[in-house]
């Protein structure tokens, strides 16, 4: 079956992009997409806290939320290996209470602005959606900045459809870039960013929202 597109989005922002491994004083923190210059390179795995299938670990046969976002913990491949492989140590309890634990230091560092909000740019958001209640296309639940993003809904027996949902707050301006004087929209969900990167010279302009 595997997550709908609303839980992972809110397993993806909740994580706020990094694995949330933490075990004592051992705490990874990876980021799990990057870009090398060329492309974007997904690290990230999401995890089964109650094992997905019998064989597999932590597998609890009568578990009705197997595929949804509270049964999901966001990984780097590395540590998604170490927490399957020694079950003993990593009960359901400990994963739940790693996966607690982390998002709420990423909710505490992006209020603090030691994390920059995520960057989604270039990109389309496409959903198809069947015979249900409500449709969304697109949820940002975190500071987030946007350029060029597209989403697309299309929805068939659907009570109510949403293309685009936020409980942060959307803000939406005209830039213009310092180096190549050409303008470009940008937007964002939350706080504002402290910089914006023009997609025609790639000059990174200081945001100042005063």
């Amino acid at each position: 079956m595997g997550l709908s597109e609303h839980d992972r989005k809110i397993l993806w922002a909740k994580a706020g992009n990094r694995c949330s491994y933490r075990y004592g004083h051992d705490i990874c923190d990876e980021e799990l997409v990057f870009s090398d210059n060329r492309e974007d390179i997904l690290v990230g795995e999401e995890c089964h806290i109650v094992g997905e299938k019998p064989g597999s670990a932590r597998y609890i046969s009568d578990f009705s939320e197997r595929d949804t976002y509270s049964n999901r913990i966001l990984m780097c491949r590395k540590h998604h290996k170490v927490v399957d492989d020694d079950e003993r140590t990593y009960t359901i309890k400990k994963l739940r209470n790693m996966k607690r634990e982390h998002e709420k230091s990423i909710a505490e560092r992006i209020k603090k602005k030691e994390i920059e909000p995520i960057v989604i740019k270039d990109s389309v958001f496409r959903t198809e959606v069947r015979d249900t209640d409500e449709a969304i296309g697109m949820e940002v639940n975190k500071p987030a900045q946007l350029s060029n993003v597209k989403s697309e809904l299309i929805a068939d027996n659907v009570r109510k459809a949403v293309g685009f949902s936020t409980n942060q707050g959307l803000t939406s301006m005209i830039m213009t870039c310092s180096n190549c004087n050409r303008t470009f929209p940008l937007a964002y969900t939350g706080p504002p960013p402290s910089r914006a990167t023009c997609p025609h010279c790639g000059e990174e302009n200081i945001i100042d929202t005063r």
